[in-house]
């Protein structure tokens, strides 16, 4: 087996995604999703501060904003908004903005009260995580998997198989 050439740098884990994905249909959605990451840069701080993407979807990116003035001024404001973050992002990804009022956080400033409780994963759970990423062959990624795929089960609620 040939060896992989050395890299200069790390990979950013959303490149990585995007190589596995690509041309399946979460490509997209893992584009898409850099609408998040680019939004302060696009907007400023002082905006970000009062509005921030919730939702993407078919080009039409919804964004939760603090008041009905800073809805109004952000309407106004829509076709420079897009330019920018399609700028920002490298691609012509979104093509229209839709404000919706409600409370805005930033990244990690999410209440305490909106955590999730996880809950122990059964040995036979862990047995079909084993099985189902068996076919990886990179160990490092197959771990990877694991941990990711054991997250989201432990956060779910038990459910009883038969």
């Amino acid at each position: 087996m040939a060896k992989r050439p050395k890299m200069k740098r790390p990979l950013l884990v959303s490149a990585l995604l995007e190589t596995v994905f690509a041309g399946k249909p979460a490509q997209k959605r893992i584009r898409e999703a850099r609408a998040w990451l680019f939004w302060e840069e696009a907007v400023g701080a002082h905006i970000a501060s009062k509005a921030t993407p919730v939702a993407f979807r078919d080009g039409t990116l919804t964004i939760r904003v603090s008041n009905s003035p800073w809805m109004q001024q952000l309407s106004m404001m829509k076709h420079d908004i897009i330019s920018s973050l399609n700028a920002a992002m490298g691609e012509e990804l979104v093509t229209d903005l839709f404000f919706r009022q409600g409370t805005v956080h930033k990244w990690g400033d999410e209440p305490v009260e909106n955590t999730v409780k996880k809950r122990v994963l059964s040995d036979r759970e862990k047995e079909q995580l084993i099985e189902c990423t068996s076919d990886v062959a990179d160990q490092e990624l197959r771990d990877a998997f694991i941990s990711l795929f054991s997250s989201h089960l432990a956060a779910s609620p038990h459910k009883q198989t038969p």
